[in-house]
Formats: structure tokens, sequence, C-alpha cells
């Protein structure tokens, strides 16, 4: 039995879609699979069907392993079980800490779990933990889906260096993940990983639609879009780490040489800096080209809009939505959605009236994965979310967007990755939190 970790510092970069479709490609092969869903929001529970629920799950079970082994659930799927997330998977990090030696506790309950399995995967939870460190020392490979950014590669080499310091008997392969082949940046990393498999795998996952519809339909990729190039993205993926695991190494090496590891990252760290920064440079100036043709005052107005819609920003994606006219830029409103610190949220405020003293020129309601990937497939639209997730009566707000809108379809008229601090800040927002 072999383990593989799907782990990264940063939510948001594809651990789970990578979990899912690895692991039913390795059912698919015949290799009888099991994924263990390590994250307390249960998104690959929910991308399987299964109920997200471990009866009697405790600090006992834990160690002992029987509550986990008799949770495990067939899928709908041939050769693939699933050991389902559960909200009380939040005290894992309590438990570990009381019962001490996590890399001897995960590692004695994968040999229990995994008994009956030729492959275990790992959905892990994002940030840094006891349970990360236990499955540093336990898992035989740690896929790191990343994507390509410089501050996304600076994680990634305190990874290895974390990995170095700890003597880690892992085997580490990052891979690159929403990957836009029409941005040099990306095309650059892209082509680095095929030239360095110390660090990376060749294949990368793009950026496509058709994966934000995974919780949707609740289907691995091959079942719904068999023929589609991010499906065969992910088969090319497995095939390598299969090839791998087969040999009985995650590198190039019999044993990872940690430092080199960084010192590739490092070099194409400093290869990038640049290419970031120039297409960033070019992004602004295009902006405000297309800001300076507008004319008739729009241009300061799209100024205020812009600068208001990147406060809401934390170096993660924001998706604008608009008309096909562009009826909400043209009339200063923003309607957004939000990809940050592991949640999502709808955002929409006018940029020219937000010194209402009544604060209803803005508003900001949190909404769960399904709805996001509904917004974001264009099954729902963001201002439909926003009124359903508010608890108060109808802001002014989201009426003059909708009567801005006059009917037409909120599309998705762009995306781009944040860059300001996280201190996310609307002036007289509304908030609704969901649970």
């Amino acid at each position: 039995m072999k383990t593989v970790a799907i782990y990264n510092m940063k939510g948001g970069v594809g651990k789970t879609t990578t979990a899912v479709n690895l692991s039913y490609l390795a059912a698919a092969s015949g290799r009888r699979t099991l994924l263990w869903d390590l994250d307390p929001q249960a998104a690959s529970s929910f991308a399987l069907r299964v109920q997200p629920r471990v009866t009697g799950f405790n600090k006992r079970s834990l160690a002992e392993g029987g509550a986990l082994a008799a949770a495990i659930k067939e899928t709908d799927h041939y050769n693939l079980d699933l050991l389902p997330a559960d909200f009380a998977y939040r005290k894992i990090e309590r438990f570990l800490e009381s019962l001490g030696k996590p890399e001897r506790l995960i590692g004695s309950l994968l040999d229990t779990l995994g008994r009956d399995y030729d492959l275990v995967f790992l959905d892990c939870p994002a940030g840094f933990s006891l349970l990360t460190e236990g499955v540093f020392g336990a898992a035989d490979a740690m896929l790191v889906p990343t994507i390509p950014s410089v501050l996304s590669l600076r994680m990634v080499a305190r990874l290895i260096k974390w990995a170095s310091r700890s003597d880690a008997r892992v085997r580490l392969a990052a891979f690159f993940s929403l990957v836009d082949r029409r941005k040099m940046l990306h095309r650059r990393a892209s082509e680095w990983s095929r030239e360095n498999p110390e660090v990376f795998l060749g294949g990368y996952i793009p950026y496509a639609s058709v994966v934000e519809q995974m919780a949707v339909r609740r289907l691995p990729l091959v079942e719904f879009a068999p023929r589609d190039p991010a499906t065969a993205a992910f088969a090319d993926v497995w095939t390598e780490l299969q090839t791998r695991l087969d040999r009985g190494v995650m590198n190039t090496s019999e044993r990872p040489e940690w430092l080199r590891m960084v010192h590739l990252v490092e070099s194409l760290i400093a290869d990038l800096e640049p290419v970031e920064r120039d297409e960033s440079q070019t992004d602004m100036f295009r902006a405000t080209t297309h800001k300076e043709e507008r004319g008739d005052g729009a241009e300061q107005r799209q100024s205020d809009a812009t600068r208001f819609a990147a406060a809401g920003s934390d170096g993660s994606f924001v998706h604008r939505f608009d008309t096909d006219r562009h009826d909400l830029e043209r009339s200063a409103y923003v309607l957004e959605l939000h990809e940050r610190d592991g949640g999502y949220f709808v955002v929409a405020a006018g940029v020219e009236h937000d010194r209402r003293p009544d604060g209803s020129a803005s508003a900001e309601a949190q909404i769960d994965k399904s709805w996001a990937v509904q917004i974001l497939g264009e099954a729902m639209s963001p201002l439909t979310a926003l009124e359903r997730r508010l608890s108060v009566p109808e802001l002014p707000v989201l009426g003059e967007i909708r009567s801005i809108a006059s009917g037409r379809k909120l599309r998705r008229v762009g995306t781009r990755v944040g860059t300001t601090p996280s201190s996310f800040s609307l002036r007289g927002q509304v908030r609704n939190i969901a649970n």
C-alpha cells in the first residue's frame, strides 16, 4: 500500500479536484483505492456524494482507528472507497497534541485503514499543523498543486525548506494548476516544470470552467467531460504519478536532494519575477488606455470603481460580473465574487455613493462552494445569491444594480489575482455570514 497526500498551505489551488480525479483514475486503472477526506469542509465527500459523517469520532478513535475504519464508504465508482470528512476533524489538532508523535500516529492509522487497498489518497486541509507534520512523516508521496505565480512558488520553496530541516521521508512533487496559456508567466512556468522533474511533474492542469462544474455535477471529470483537455491533463498527471510510484521514487534521486530543489525553485522565482512585473504593468496600461478611450467622465468613475474593487482582494481570485454592454462599469458599480481565506463572498457596491449614512451603497455575503460554482458556471446570478443570503430588507444598491442591468444577463467579464492585503473593508458594508 502506498499513500499520496494532496497538500498546499493555501486554499483554492485545486487540492480537492486533484484528489477526486486522481483517486478516480487510480481506481479505474485497477488499483483498490481509498480517498480520505481530511478537510472539515468536506469538499471531496460532497463531490463523491457521500455524507460527511464519522460516527463516534473522538481522541480514542483517532488513536485506535476503529471508528474511522467503520466509516469507510463505497462510492458510485468501481474500486474507489471514501473515508468521509466530519466537522469534528477540526479537533484533530488538539487530539494530536495530547497524543504526541503525530507522524507515528498517522502512520499507524494509514497502516490500519489502508490494509485492504493498493493506494490511499489524502485530501489535506490548507494551513500547516501537527496533522501536516504527521502526513509528512507517514505519506510516501506529497503532491502540491501550485498556481503559476511568484507568491505561490515562494510557498513551495518554504515547504521544501521545512522538509529539509525535518528530514522528511516523503517524496515531494509540485505541479501547476489553474494554468492560463495566454499568459507568458504561465507558459514559462509550465515549460520550466517539464525540464525540472526533481521538483515538478511535467503535466499541468489548465484553468477551465469544466473543472468548476465538478461541484455542481458531483462527479469526476471523466464521467461528464471525457474529451475535455482538462480531463486529459489530469490523466497525464496520473500517468506520471503512477510511473514514479511504480519506480518507488517521487524524485529523480534515491533520496530527496532538498537543497538542490530549493535552489531550482528560487532560480525559477528569479526568472519569473520580471515576467510577472511586466505582465502586471501591461494589464494596468491596457486598463488605463481603455478608460481614456471612453471619455465623458468615465475615466474617473472607472478609476474609483477599480480601486474600490481591489480593496476586496487578498491575493486570491476576484471574478467581476457585468452585462455584455458593461452597464455596471459605466455606472460605477461593481458586482464581484471573491475567493479568499478559503471562502467565497459576493460583493456589490456603488462607488460614487459609498458615503451614504445608512451604508446602503454596499453589501457583502458569504456563500458556500456549490453556489460559487453555480455562479461561475452561469447557473446562478451573483445578484440572486446576494439577495438570498442577506437577512435584511433589500438594500438600494441591489435594486439599483438590477435596474442598471435591465434584465440583461450578468456574466463573468474578468478575473484577476488580487495583490492587496487581506484587510478587506467596505465602507458601510452589510455582512451575512453563511453557516
